[in-house]
C-alpha cells in the first residue's frame, strides 16, 4: 500500500514529508508566537508538536511545484498561489466546522474575509523557494534512510496518535462552544429578569450597565444594588419583598455558575486560547473574551500569590 505513488512520490514518502512538515511548522510558529509574548507558546490546533496545515501545505507545494524546480520565479508565484489556497480553504473549513476564526488578517490591506492577505502570502512564495531548494533536499534524504519496516510501523503508530490526538482537540472545541452557548444563554435570561426589577429606569440604562461589567463585578454591584434596594422596600408590601428577594437569589445562582463555567477551563482549552490570541467565535465572541479575561485574572492572582509567598 506504501508504496504507490503519486507524481513519482511514494505514499511512504509523502506521509513523512507530511510529518517532518508539521513538526517544522510547528517548531516555526510556537517560536515565533513565543518571541512576540514572552513565553512559551505551544502553537498548532492539535495537542502534539505538529501543526497539519503547514504538512498539508508543503506536500501540495511539493506535489505541484516539483516540475518548477528549475524556475524560482514561476516556483515563488507557485508557492504564492498554492499556499493562498490551502491557507483560505482550511480557514474556511475550520469555521464552517466550528463557528470560530481561528486567525484573522483583517488588520492587514488587501485582504480576503481575513483569512488570507497579500503580505503573507508573499512570505509564504518566498519561504515555498526556500523549502524546495533548501530544505527538500535534506528532507527527502532522510526519509529515505527510514528502514522501510520500521518506517511502515511508525506509519501507523503516528496515525494513531494523530488521529486520537486531534479527537480529543476536536471534542475540547466543541465543548467550549457549548459553554460559550450557555454564557449567552445565562446573559439573556438575566437581562430579562432584570428588566422586571426597578433597578434601572430604561432597559437601555440596563443594556449600557451590563455590558460594561463582568460577571464577578456585575454580581458584586448587583448585590450592592438590592441592599440598597431593600432599605427603600421597608414600606411595601411583603409579598413584593418576597418576590424581590426570590428574583435576587435566581439570579444570584445563575451569575455565580456562569462565573464558574468562565474560569473553569481544562488544559486543552486554555492551551488553544493562548495559541490562537486571534480566535473568535462567530456567534458568542463577547462570552469568548470575557472566558479570556477570567482565565488571565485568575493566572495574574495565582502569579501575585506566589510572588507574596517569596
Amino acid at each position: 500500500m506504501w508504496s504507490a505513488e503519486i507524481s513519482d512520490f511514494s505514499l511512504f514518502q509523502l506521509f513523512y514529508f507530511f510529518l517532518i512538515y508539521s513538526f517544522l511548522g510547528w517548531a516555526l510558529e510556537s517560536c515565533y508566537v513565543s518571541c512576540h509574548t514572552g513565553k512559551w507558546v505551544n502553537r498548532g490546533f492539535i495537542n502534539g508538536p505538529f501543526c497539519p496545515i503547514y504538512g498539508t501545505g508543503a506536500l501540495c507545494m511539493i506535489l505541484f511545484l516539483t516540475p518548477l524546480q528549475n524556475n524560482l520565479f514561476l516556483q515563488f508565484l507557485g508557492g504564492v498561489l498554492v499556499a493562498t489556497v490551502v491557507e483560505y480553504a482550511i480557514a474556511a473549513l475550520l469555521e464552517k466546522l466550528f463557528h470560530a476564526s481561528w486567525w484573522d488578517y483583517s488588520d492587514k490591506k488587501f485582504n480576503i474575509k481575513g483569512r488570507v492577505c497579500l503580505v503573507r502570502s508573499i512570505q509564504w512564495g518566498a519561504l515555498c523557494v526556500v523549502m524546495m531548494h533548501v530544505l527538500q533536499p535534506a528532507v527527502a534524504w532522510l526519509v529515505d534512510k527510514i528502514p522501510r519496516f520500521w518506517g511502515e510501523i511508525g506509519i501507523m503508530a503516528f496515525l494513531i496518535y494523530l488521529v486520537s490526538d486531534a479527537s480529543v482537540t476536536i471534542q475540547q472545541v466543541l465543548h467550549l462552544n457549548e459553554k460559550l452557548a450557555y454564557l449567552r444563554e445565562s446573559r439573556e435570561e438575566i437581562r430579562a429578569k432584570l428588566e422586571k426589577t426597578k433597578l434601572y429606569t430604561t432597559k437601555k440604562e440596563l443594556a449600557e450597565y451590563f455590558e460594561q461589567l463582568s460577571s464577578v463585578e456585575f454580581l458584586r454591584k448587583w448585590r450592592e444594588s438590592v441592599e440598597e434596594t431593600y432599605a427603600q422596600m421597608e414600606d411595601r408590601r411583603q409579598e413584593e419583598r418576597l418576590r424581590a428577594e426570590y428574583i435576587w437569589n435566581e439570579i444570584r445562582e445563575k451569575l455565580e455558575y456562569k462565573v464558574r463555567v468562565s474560569e473553569q477551563n481544562n488544559l486543552i482549552q486554555r492551551r488553544l486560547l493562548r495559541a490562537f490570541p486571534k480566535l473568535h467565535s462567530l456567534n458568542f465572541d463577547s462570552e469568548l473574551q470575557e472566558m479570556r479575561d477570567a482565565i488571565q485574572k485568575r493566572q495574574k492572582e495565582k502569579k501575585e500569590r506566589k510572588e507574596r509567598k517569596q
